[in-house]
């Protein structure tokens, strides 16, 4: 996490109330852009898109094919994989074109991160507006940024191999989880430098360690969430063979824990049942113990965010939509940054 910062040091222009606004907002709006990407990514994963791009290229792949020569030799090489083979054999340019943008914007995306946090850090620095004991940190998070991007690669190379049709789902997870780092670290630095000096809230410890326990739950939960995006599993649901009714599969807990579909929706299940009652025991403490409206608020906010998530990863299993997939995701992250929002606010707790 950022080093602590201390806006009270006399002259100190970084520290002062506008520019602490400035850059907090500036980082805000990463933390908010790293979201969509979690969503643009989710999009591409579930419409099978993030194979149809075949090189990694961070400088000369912004530009898309200019020209039908361009694009028929980035149709060809997309013909020579397997899941063109065994998926989409017969496609036509058009039909290649319709899974190349999704691809292509969540990579153009990620290269528009990285110049929103290098340009405007450039400048703060260069202007002083910026606390320099940030600096470091933050040029760590933009060289994080880019080893996201050699992660986001190591991922999609995986879907090449003979035979295969989709990404590795343990590369996924480990590709969604570097980004869940990412938007965490610039979400809880955009907080502190907003908030500098944390507020004493007596008799919060508790609340605080639950806080901490149903975090690291919802992580548990969205882990296993991602093998079974990897697995396409939000299609594979199937009352007559016991898939995703809720009901533990032959077997379970010790065979198929990655490999198995049934097990893995079940897993899926049964994990976020559990994070929710413990984010539904953070909400219920909150307020029988009278906590600070700004407590009390970010408390709501998660208990409100995990029963629509509830409901959400319910209506996405039944009804087989993707969309809904990809909002019962982004809904996930959304969730994810209000209890960390919940355990900033608690930086002050006390016995």
């Amino acid at each position: 996490m950022p080093p602590s910062t201390n806006p009270q040091v006399p002259g100190s222009q970084a520290g002062s109330p506008r520019n602490r606004r400035l850059v907090a907002a500036w980082l805000f709006l990463l933390a908010f852009m790293i979201w969509i990407m979690a969503g643009i990514g989710g999009y591409t994963r579930d419409t099978g898109s993030g194979l149809s791009i075949m090189d990694w290229d961070p400088i000369m792949g912004t530009l898309p094919p200019l020209s039908a020569a361009a694009w028929n030799a980035v149709f060809a090489k997309y013909q020579t994989i397997s899941q063109y083979k065994l998926l989409h054999h017969g496609m036509n340019l058009a039909g290649f074109k319709q899974i190349f943008w999704p691809e292509y914007i969540h990579r153009l995306w990620g290269r528009l991160m990285g110049v929103v946090l290098l340009v405007p850090l450039i400048a703060f620095a260069a202007t002083g507006r910026i606390e320099k004991r940030l600096i470091p940190w933050l040029v760590l998070l933009f060289i994080l940024g880019g080893l996201q991007g050699a992660i986001g690669w190591f991922m999609v190379s995986s879907g090449f191999f003979a035979n295969s049709v989709a990404v590795e789902p343990w590369r996924l997870s480990l590709h969604f989880f570097a980004a869940m780092f990412l938007l965490g670290a610039v979400l809880w630095t955009a907080l502190t430098v907003q908030s500098p000096s944390p507020a004493c809230h007596p008799h919060t410890r508790t609340l605080r360690r639950l806080t901490l326990a149903a975090f690291l739950l919802l992580l548990l939960a969205m882990f296993g969430g991602t093998f079974v995006s990897g697995i396409h599993g939000i299609t594979a649901f199937d009352p007559a063979k016991g898939i995703g009714t809720g009901q533990p599969p032959a077997g379970w807990p010790f065979s198929g824990i990655f490999s198995d579909t049934a097990t893995i929706i079940f897993d899926h299940q049964l994990l976020a049942v559990i994070a929710t009652l413990a984010i539904l025991t953070v909400t219920v403490q909150t307020l029988r113990r009278g906590a600070p409206a700004p407590v009390r608020d970010a408390a709501l906010a998660a208990g409100g965010l995990v029963i629509l998530q509830f409901l959400l990863g319910f209506a996405a299993l039944m009804s087989k939509m993707l969309d809904l997939g990809v909002v019962h995701q982004m809904n996930a992250i959304l969730l994810l940054g209000c209890l960390l929002l919940l355990l900033h606010r608690l930086r002050g707790a006390t016995p």
